[in-house]
């Protein structure tokens, strides 16, 4: 496994992150139950990942529970990150509420260390931007539960290039969690930039773009689950026709690596400057142990310029 720094922290990362949005199963996933997704985890460690991400909306707070009966023992060997700002008003996929207020921030910090078995998190993300509480309320009060030690280092995910300036005038964040993968690259645009310039480490969610870039759907496949409802990413219509072109040729690249197309689309991914980690879910010990497969060596210059091109549809 590989390791970096997480931006101005002294947090040292594996390059595999284990994204535990999936073993909190509903109403956005199916789990394979709690035996596969604990060995999953007890996997995950024997392999050299250490970062585990979560968030207390992953299953009505099941993630963070099941994160903390499989690394209580292993505490201090792993980097546990979890969110707030992001709370049910209901049990239904779009029934999300953002809210980053004090009062809410300061009562989901305690149901989280609880949950965790653990009494300090060490990277404590805001979920997604509440553009009704001023960002100096919210940064505010994660800078007062720092310096009671139940977090170490303050990040925030789903942020623009304004909101993070916003944020660094009241107190340091160290990462942004953004979706990134070969098929969502908007952040290249203003906030990769940014964040490089600002020493921001980049946490990328959805490196295999909801599992698209594992190669197992084609044009006609049609989601049941959240994919289908156009809550994020691009499942549906000419856009996921596009990527599914993209795919197969992306394949053809990998299959010369004796790789999957997952593991290519991983390692393209930690090979773009100012990523720090890609967290990747998983719902099974042997995926967990596929995820691993995209480090460990480079792709040829030659073929990251064919990538490109693919990428851009230059050559599909």
């Amino acid at each position: 496994m590989e390791y970096r720094i997480l931006g101005k922290s002294d947090l040292s990362v594996s390059t595999i992150g284990y994204g535990a949005w999936g073993i909190g199963g509903k109403p956005f996933w199916k789990t394979e139950g709690e035996d596969n997704s604990i060995r999953s985890i007890e996997k995950a460690i024997d392999l050299g990942i250490n970062f585990y991400d979560t968030a207390p909306v992953y299953g009505f707070g099941y993630s963070e529970e099941l994160l903390g009966k499989a690394l209580h023992s292993k505490r201090k060997e792993v980097v546990i990150a979890t969110k707030c700002g992001l709370r049910w008003k209901k049990e239904e996929i779009k029934a999300l509420e953002k809210r980053a207020t004090k009062e809410s921030i300061l009562e989901e910090i305690d149901l989280s260390l609880q949950r965790l078995q653990t009494n300090y998190i060490d990277l404590y993300q805001v979920h997604w931007p509440d553009e009704t509480t001023p960002i100096e309320e919210t940064m505010d009060t994660l800078l007062q539960i720092q310096k009671t030690g139940k977090v170490r280092y303050i990040g925030v995910s789903n942020y623009s290039v304004d909101q993070m300036k916003e944020s660094l005038k009241y107190g340091q964040i160290v990462s942004l969690q953004p979706m990134y993968s070969m098929l969502e690259r908007d952040i290249e645009k203003e906030i990769l930039p940014f964040c490089i310039e600002n020493n921001i480490g980049i946490i990328c969610y959805s490196p295999l773009a909801s599992g698209v870039l594992t190669g197992k759907y084609d044009e006609n496949t049609k989601f049941e689950d959240w994919r289908g409802q156009g809550i994020i990413g691009n499942f549906t219509g000419d856009v996921f026709v596009s990527h599914i072109r993209k795919v197969k040729e992306i394949t053809k690249i990998a299959q010369k690596y004796g790789k999957t197309t997952a593991q290519l689309a991983i390692n393209w991914l930690l090979h773009q400057r100012g990523v720090t980690t890609a967290i990747v879910g998983v719902k099974n010990p042997n995926q967990v142990e596929q995820n691993t497969g995209a480090v460990g060596w480079v792709i040829a210059d030659d073929d990251l310029k064919i990538i490109s091109d693919i990428l851009e549809e230059r050559s599909c």
